[in-house]
């Protein structure tokens, strides 16, 4: 894997700006709020802000997207994690979604960057406890360096599971905030992705500092 910044402390904290966000003013605006706190930035496949940020900011760049290529095209950018997922726009749409296609997802992506960045990949949070193990468990062994286990109903027991199972880090995402956040370290998850309760904060400085003062209690 070419970047292993984010892991030199654990847990860290990455801020979700949204992956079909393409407001570069909003972008710009959460990415400066996180800049010199947060560990990470989760944006969509856009140029213009990817380049921004990069020469703007400290922040770690993942890129979301459901397209292996376009996830590829985005590290020409300076992009230095890759991200399938979230998602959420295709339980939006009433679609399913199964192992099968995040694994075929996976193994294009994998080929494609080619150990260029790191490449996270999000198990489905609609699948059982047993089916996102075992997903978790074949993508370890494909070469993901990162997992995203969602948090769909508010409900995370199933995230200690995981984390057990295999041997690379994991990040929980979704539903997080600062009231929650306490109990979601609790799972063992060396990562926390945090978005909407950020965007609506009155102040997202201040909020992203007492999310990152909350990891920092716990980081080793």
């Amino acid at each position: 894997m070419k970047n292993t910044q984010l892991f030199q402390s654990l847990p860290f904290l990455k801020v979700i700006a949204g992956i079909e966000n393409f407001d570069a003013d909003n972008i710009r605006e959460v990415a400066l709020a996180a800049s010199g706190i947060a560990a990470a930035i989760d944006v969509s496949v856009d140029e213009a802000s990817v380049r921004w940020i990069k020469a703007n900011t400290d922040l770690q760049v993942f890129v979301s997207s459901l397209d292996p290529k376009a996830l590829a095209s985005s590290l020409e950018w300076g992009t230095d994690w890759v991200e399938l997922g979230n998602f959420q726009p295709i339980y939006d749409r009433g679609a399913v979604i199964n192992p099968d296609m995040v694994m075929t997802w996976s193994q294009e992506l994998v080929s494609l960057v080619n150990g260029r960045a790191g490449i996270c990949v999000t198990l489905p949070g609609i699948l059982d406890l047993k089916a996102q193990i075992q997903l978790a468990q074949e993508l370890e062994a494909l070469g993901v360096d990162l997992l995203q286990i969602e948090n769909i109903s508010g409900d995370i027991s199933h995230v200690a599971p995981i984390q057990a199972a295999v041997n690379i880090p994991v990040m929980l995402s979704g539903k997080l905030h600062l009231d929650n956040l306490a109990e979601a370290v609790e799972t063992g998850a060396e990562a926390f992705g945090v978005g909407a309760a950020i965007r609506k904060a009155d102040n997202m400085t201040v909020y992203i500092q007492a999310l990152q003062d909350s990891l920092q209690a716990v980081r080793v």
